[in-house]
């Protein structure tokens, strides 16, 4: 994969191109096609804002047949859970959508302290931002567990022990998503530093996920 770029901040856009040489088993690209990528980090999540697809064989070996045999075997189901592997890799870019979710402490969640209300409220909001950021297929218990540095059950228990005050689930517990309570929005705004503050109420990811189930 090439990348015209070296870093991957909030708001900034990158061209990427992708050959057959990217071929890991999430997709598949043959060997006369390229895909022309322009991605964008919008507050953690990669959006893919345009993609084009090159024949790279030349007019005369090239017919329609060909093409069309081609573009069929073309495999892209999982580019955007691709693209946040790639880009996740820490000899690489390094990106990491927590990178853009609100400045905490979530160490009492590690080592078993007391959780406050600002704890509960500030993991829903995490797990909120996590549904949104990280592609469907990625499985967002196991991503968090590992942000939080704690088992992928012991985040489902934390997860099943959130304050109704606090924080509504979609449908069952199975479901991914769910939805910040008005009280759990005024007590956040209420702790936040000024800079945090404004993250929490410009960020469209931080209170609300409605979407399918995890892969």
């Amino acid at each position: 994969m090439k990348i015209q770029g070296n870093d991957f901040t909030l708001g900034s856009v990158l061209n990427v191109e992708l050959n057959s040489e990217d071929n890991e088993g999430l997709v598949y690209i043959p060997k006369n096609l390229g895909l022309h990528l322009e991605i964008e980090n919008y507050f953690g999540k990669i959006i893919i804002n345009n993609l084009k697809i090159e024949v790279k064989e030349d007019e005369f070996s090239l017919t329609k047949k060909g093409l069309e045999a081609s573009t069929s075997s073309l495999d892209i189901k999982l580019l955007d859970r691709y693209l946040f592997k790639i880009l996740g890799d820490k000899s690489g870019i390094a990106h990491s959508p927590y990178d853009y979710f609100l400045s905490h402490d979530f160490t009492s969640f590690e080592k078993g302290r007391r959780l406050t209300d600002i704890d509960w409220a500030l993991f829903a909001s995490l797990y909120i931002f996590a549904c949104n950021v990280l592609p469907e297929s990625v499985k967002v218990e196991l991503s968090l567990a590992k942000e939080l540095r704690i088992s992928e059950q012991n985040f489902k228990r934390f997860l099943k022990k959130l304050p109704k005050t606090i924080f509504r689930k979609n449908e069952n517990l199975e479901s991914r998503g769910g939805n910040l309570t008005f009280e759990a929005e005024e007590l956040i705004l209420s702790k936040l530093s000024t800079e945090n503050k404004t993250l929490f109420e410009e960020s469209p990811f931080l209170k609300f996920y409605s979407g399918s189930d995890l892969a």
